[in-house]
């Protein structure tokens, strides 16, 4: 898999060079956020206190199975426990939200991630009402998306919060900028979007229903896309010196590709984040981040409620 990265990251390389598109590239930002989330850890040590993720699946999706490797990888660098409950493909919905119930009501686990897509005819909505909102470190139960939506995000989606933190890392402007959002989820569209109207874009979902699309995409600043199909953004779409955050997993036989076209956008974008090595590591950073910040909370509330 390393080899496979390696290679398609040269290849982005190549055309970058050819064409001057800038890559944003996510690894240096994670680095930080990861140092900085190994200090907090190690306070949190030094209290008898270990940060407790654990992760819940039903049957595996491969994308959803990368990012969880990837957890328990950095998780164990950092000195997070990560946990994996995993229910068969067969599981029912009482048996999805008794799992849920029971890692929300032990004090040993401080964050619980839920992997999706669910296999039907289980509901992603009605099970993440399950999980504790103190304990849903991927900002999915509706009282997290609720503070989104109002503009007091406390726990954010990861992916979402990803493409925020790269923008603002690589210096990419904001404030009045013209932004598209393609893909309106729960985990990455619709809160993206909530974030950027938070840093003073001017945003427009785009969706599966949207009539002639390119002609929004032409005219933003900044392209969003998260719609789970390979080469899906060609650079027809876009106009010259645009910023584009490509937010798309798809495993194919040669390796984990994006949405974006990378040859045809090259053309004409000033700047891309590559897949691999755009937004996943920053995203993994991000959530375990949000695992030792639902500890420290939920360690302060329980020293106020003994207090």
């Amino acid at each position: 898999r390393r080899g496979r990265a390696a290679q398609a990251d040269h290849g982005l390389r190549r055309v970058a060079h050819r064409t001057l598109m800038r890559l944003l590239h996510g690894r240096p930002l994670a680095e930080r956020i990861n140092a900085s989330t190994n200090t907090r850890i190690a306070a949190l040590r030094s209290h008898g206190i270990g940060p407790r993720l654990a992760i819940v699946s039903v049957g595996i999706d491969p994308a959803a199975n990368t990012y969880q490797e990837r957890l328990v990888h950095q998780g164990r660098r950092l000195g997070i426990g990560v946990h994996h409950a995993a229910l068969p493909r067969g599981a029912t919905r009482a048996d999805l939200a008794a799992t849920l119930r029971s890692l929300s009501a032990d004090a040993a686990v401080h964050g619980i991630l839920l992997l999706t897509p669910l296999p039907p005819p289980l509901e992603e909505a009605s099970a993440i009402e399950h999980i504790d909102p103190a304990k849903d470190v991927e900002g999915m139960h509706p009282h997290n998306a609720g503070l989104l939506a109002a503009g007091r995000p406390r726990f954010v989606p990861s992916t979402a919060e990803a493409i925020l933190e790269l923008l603002s890392f690589h210096q990419i402007a904001l404030r009045g900028a013209r932004a598209v959002v393609i893909g309106r989820s729960g985990v990455v569209g619709r809160p993206a979007a909530a974030l950027l109207l938070g840093e003073d874009a001017t945003v427009t979902i785009a969706h599966s229903q949207t009539a002639d699309l390119a002609a929004l995409t032409r005219s933003a600043d900044v392209v969003v896309v998260a719609v789970g199909r390979v080469a899906f953004l060609t650079g027809a779409m876009l106009s010259s010196g645009v910023t584009v955050i490509d937010a798309g997993i798809n495993v194919t036989p040669s390796g984990i590709v994006g949405d974006v076209d990378v040859e045809s956008v090259s053309a004409v974008a000033a700047a891309l984040s590559p897949v691999p090595g755009g937004l996943g590591a920053v995203t993994t950073a991000l959530l375990l981040r949000n695992v030792v910040t639902a500890t420290e909370q939920q360690q302060l509330s329980g020293r106020s409620a003994s207090g």
